[in-house]
Formats: C-alpha cells, sequence, structure tokens
C-alpha cells in the first residue's frame, strides 16, 4: 500500500420508516434506509514507504489540535521503523517527513504506533515501538523523550502499544507485558515524569482510550479494564471480560465504551452506572454490554467516533470500510 485516499463528507439523508411484523397492528423496530453515499473521493497523497499491517496504523492532526473536528493538516503511518508524515494541505504536500526510530546500537527496532497528543504546553508526536516510549516535537523533527517501558526479559518481543492521555495532563501507555505506565506533564523542557505502574492484563496490551480522567485498556485475551485517574495514580474500577477474540481497537466517549474485536464484531458498554470509590477501596465489578453487532467478516483493524453526529466508523480486513449511526435508545 503507498497511497492514502481522502474523502470528502457529503450530505447523508436517512430516512426512518416502519417495517411491517406479519401480525395485524404490529411493527418491527424502525428500519433507517440511507439515501445517500456519505463519502466522496477527493485525492490521494502518496506514502514514502508501504504501510505495515497494524492496528491503527494511521495518526492524524488537525488544524484544532487537542479538541475534536477541524480538517486534517498532517498524517502519519508506521513502516517497520519508519513513520511516514504527509501533510495534506496543498502548501505543505511536497514537505513530507520520513522520521526513522533506531537504537544507537545494533538492536533492531519497529515502530507499533504513533499518535499526536496534546499535553497542555504544546501537542507533539508520540511514538511506541519495540524499544519502548519516544516523544517527538510536532513535526517529527527533535526527540524530546524517552523511556523503556519495558517489562519482559529482553530476549521476548517487548513492546509499547495503547497512547492516550486524560485531561492533557497525563500520558498513558501500555506494554506487552499487559502494564500501565503514567507519566505527568511538567513543562516544555523537562516534558515529562514518571508517575505510576499498573500491572492490570495478563496478556499484552492492544489498544487504550481515555476521556477526562477516565481510561480503558483491553488486551490480547479480549479483557478490557476500565481506570480512574485521582491525580497521583490509575485506580481499576471496572472490568470487562473476555468474548473469546482480541480488542483490537478501544473508544470512550460520553457515557459509552465502544470495543471492536477480531472475530468482526463491535460491542458498546455502559460505562456511566459504575459506582467506584476514587480510593480504590471498591471492589472492582462488570460493566453492563448495551448491544453488539457482528459488523465484519474478519479482523477490526481501526475504529474512530465522529462526536458530533455519533457515528462509528470501522475497518476491517475484509477490504470494507463501515460507517454506523449509533442511536441514543440503546441505552
Amino acid at each position: 500500500i503507498r497511497d492514502i485516499i481522502l474523502l470528502k463528507s457529503s450530505k447523508l439523508h436517512i430516512k426512518p420508516f416502519k417495517r411491517y411484523s406479519g401480525v395485524p397492528g404490529l411493527f418491527s423496530h424502525p428500519v433507517y434506509e440511507q439515501t445517500r453515499i456519505m463519502y466522496e473521493r477527493e485525492n490521494s497523497l502518496l506514502l514514502s514507504a508501504s504501510a505495515s499491517a497494524l492496528c491503527n496504523n494511521l495518526a492524524v492532526i488537525n488544524r484544532k489540535a487537542g479538541k475534536s473536528g477541524g480538517n486534517a493538516t498532517n498524517i502519519a503511518v508506521v513502516h517497520q521503523n519508519n513513520i511516514n508524515i504527509i501533510p495534506v494541505t496543498e502548501s505543505e504536500k511536497n514537505k513530507p517527513v520520513f522520521l526513522t526510530v533506531h537504537s544507537n546500537g545494533s538492536v533492531l527496532c519497529e515502530v507499533t504506533q504513533v499518535l499526536w497528543c496534546d499535553l497542555g504546553f504544546e501537542v507533539v508526536l508520540v511514538v511506541g515501538s519495540t524499544l519502548g516510549l519516544h516523544i517527538y516535537d510536532r513535526d517529527g523533527v527533535e526527540l524530546l523523550f524517552s523511556h523503556p517501558c519495558i517489562d519482559g526479559p529482553e530476549e521476548e518481543y517487548n513492546f509499547v502499544k495503547g497512547i492516550a492521555t486524560l485531561n492533557n495532563e497525563v500520558l498513558c501507555v501500555g506494554n506487552s507485558s499487559g502494564v500501565l505506565r503514567v507519566f505527568g506533564v511538567l513543562d516544555e523542557e523537562t516534558c515529562l515524569s514518571f508517575m505510576d505502574r499498573k500491572e492490570g492484563h495478563m496478556d499484552a496490551i492492544t489498544d487504550i482510550a481515555s476521556i477526562d480522567y477516565r481510561l480503558a485498556s483491553a488486551d490480547d485475551s479480549g479483557v478490557i479494564c476500565l481506570w480512574y485517574f485521582n491525580g497521583t495514580e490509575l485506580l481499576q474500577i471496572a472490568t470487562v471480560d473476555t468474548f473469546g477474540s482480541a480488542v483490537t481497537s478501544l473508544f470512550l466517549w460520553k457515557d459509552w465504551l465502544a470495543a471492536a474485536y477480531g472475530s468482526g464484531h463491535i460491542r458498546i458498554f455502559d460505562s456511566s452506572k459504575i459506582n467506584y470509590t476514587y480510593d480504590g477501596s471498591r471492589p472492582v465489578t462488570a460493566v453492563r454490554l448495551l448491544t453488539e453487532t457482528a459488523a465484519h467478516a474478519r479482523y477490526i483493524t481501526a475504529m474512530d467516533v465522529a462526536l458530533g453526529v455519533d457515528y462509528l466508523l470501522t475497518a476491517s480486513e475484509d477490504s470494507y470500510v463501515k460507517i454506523w449511526r449509533v442511536c441514543k435508545n440503546i441505552m
């Protein structure tokens, strides 16, 4: 894969209608009929190299960095130990950045995830790899901070996976040993300082998501853990048991937690009705499943949510990109 296709959103008409159930006087639930294509193809961006077959292998930075919405200005895609940073705007298209992550010795490196994060003092490019955590400036030119974030034996395949911020004040990252690390945001000169370390998973962490001071983390066995940050440490407040397949992508918004699975399923959980104490003394409980659907025939590789309209987008190894409407009546 050497191209990225940009899509332009167009007006979507959704017409609800009642479908007759076959029983006199009884109708089934409303069915929503889509009458117009939601996105139109604009143009393509050429990558400097191919894209690795990684889940969530596309990062975007908007003009309104740190906020939802806005048009993309740069995108980043991982290929082995390289990061393609491609400007989207016409004036910058001839200035791509090709960032290579490597060690000082002969150790081979693979980048596992990239994400632009707002740390309060500035927007930075956060990179997870088999060498640990690396933080670069917004353009991916200057290395600001690094940390090994490795807990397994050196002879094993160790990597960082899962990146999220809590209210632009705390950076959280996961790794292949199932460990979450928390870094406090200091200032532009010092960047970050280590705050906490939690062993919440028995398997490699696949993704993490956050909203305000709440965090969700998932692992390769399909277990999801919900956390709350009390200002000094992460407290585990709830768990979601495995459904027999790896969780590939997470998203927290409103009172919902959306999870995509390797089985092709999407599941949405209620994250609002969890009674817990901020000191972590309350026993960890389960989370209520609101709805689920067999969305794809194969592995779901990425998921995102349009926050203003509650549209959920999924991409899969079955070659389909699908857009779902999350209805309020799932509650």
